[in-house]
């Protein structure tokens, strides 16, 4: 009966160490990420945490494999063409009657020209969606010649100047006492039919920011140049489809124009990004093409990301603490190869759910749990030093 209670007591101990442990770790890697984050000195290094994630690899090798052509979705690039040749092209594209227009393009100044003439009217058609910018003090839109009843969409992507990667979007933004849409929803609204947005309950699914599901880059959607798609015989290849209209480089594609071009998990090199790599109007394209799919990506909730930092923290302290009795000699060897295989396995999970269309921040999870492990080393000198002032009974000698 002693020696069960013994034990009963010894594992009771173990555990009270182990969260005591795990508790004075996370207080002291939180004032250690509040000095990270917010002192001057460690700006370009926290950014460059922000920025990174290691899915960005597994994303950019998967996609940059998709062969695939989305079939839904037709970019025609503006380049720095004329109000004159843009007003053209409208009217083709409006001729061969696709389903919605997105035009990307804000027009700021009225010229009082034929050529604006011409373009006011075709942008004023129903099917039509133009687009604005939400700065934080104005907003930058067309010239009140080009605006009419349909309201446009905002074609901003982040309002955090600290994240410059696109992994989000926000399918609505509160400013000045106004909501307004984004562009890709507008269009997606115009493209789905009511039914069928109610059915997949997208509106209760954009009440807050999602991750974009990337689809593929520019390669990943046909696309045309002005002059290319003037000069084709058959245009009903957009018909009943998505029409996109904005800058894709000039020439489409150029990898050194970065006008309105982004940074996205796609990005080939995934650690320090030197030239962004994808324009506004294919990250359009790919929120569009995962809203009319409805495929989204889910990502786990920073309330369940903290509770299982601490969950394995917790299991790490009292795993290592009882390890430190038990072995001597080789403690230090074993613990630095079971964290490795606690890393390996969890970065294989969240691949896996990745893969699934749910995103986990693991990166805090085994940074924290590594934190922790190391943490108990400075946890025995406290019992050490706790036990000079006073009994404290612990399972650490």
């Amino acid at each position: 009966m002693a020696k069960k209670k013994k034990k009963k007591l010894s594992k009771w101990v173990l555990v009270r160490d182990g969260l005591f442990s795990t508790l004075l770790s996370l207080l002291v890697c939180y004032f250690l990420s509040l000095l990270f984050f917010n002192t001057s000195f460690f700006n370009p290094l926290s950014k460059a945490v922000k920025d990174f994630s290691f899915l960005d690899v597994y994303y950019s090798e998967r996609l940059n494999k998709n062969e695939n052509i989305n079939p839904n979705i037709i970019l025609i690039n503006v380049e720095h063409k004329s109000r004159y040749e843009i007003a053209q092209v409208m009217e083709q594209v409006l001729d061969a009657k696709p389903k919605v227009i997105g035009f990307d393009v804000i027009l700021k100044e009225f010229q009082k020209s034929k050529e604006d003439t011409l373009l006011a009217i075709y942008l004023r058609k129903e099917r039509v969606v133009t687009s604005l910018v939400l700065s934080n003090d104005e907003i930058i839109s067309n010239h009140p010649f080009f605006r009419f009843h349909k309201e446009p969409g905002f074609v901003n992507f982040t309002f955090d100047s600290e994240n410059t990667v696109v992994r989000e979007f926000e399918s609505e933004r509160q400013q000045f006492n106004t909501t307004y849409e984004s562009f890709s929803k507008v269009i997606a609204q115009e493209y789905l039919s009511h039914k069928k947005w109610e059915s997949n309950k997208l509106d209760e699914k954009l009440k807050e920011a999602r991750v974009i599901n990337y689809q593929g880059d520019l390669d990943h959607f046909l696309y045309f140049t002005i002059d290319d798609f003037m000069g084709l015989d058959d245009k009903s290849i957009i018909h009943d489809k998505i029409v996109l209209l904005g800058y894709l480089g000039s020439p489409t594609g150029n990898v050194f124009d970065v006008e309105d071009k982004h940074f996205t998990p796609l990005n080939h090199i995934t650690s320090g990004k030197s030239i962004p790599d994808m324009n506004g109007l294919v990250i359009h394209a790919n929120i569009i093409a995962m809203l009319i799919t409805d495929k989204f990506m889910y990502k786990v909730s920073t309330f369940w990301i903290v509770v299982l930092t601490f969950l394995c923290s917790f299991l790490a302290s009292i795993y290592f603490i009882w390890l430190t009795k038990r072995l001597k000699i080789s403690y230090r060897t074993v613990r630095k190869t079971i964290l490795f295989l606690f890393a390996v396995l969890l970065v294989w999970v969240t691949l896996l759910l990745f893969k699934n269309g749910v995103v986990l921040k693991s990166t805090p999870i085994i940074a924290v749990t590594f934190f922790s492990a190391g943490f108990i080393k400075f946890y025995k000198h406290l019992v050490r030093w706790v036990n000079t002032k006073m009994k404290f009974k612990s399972y650490l000698k």
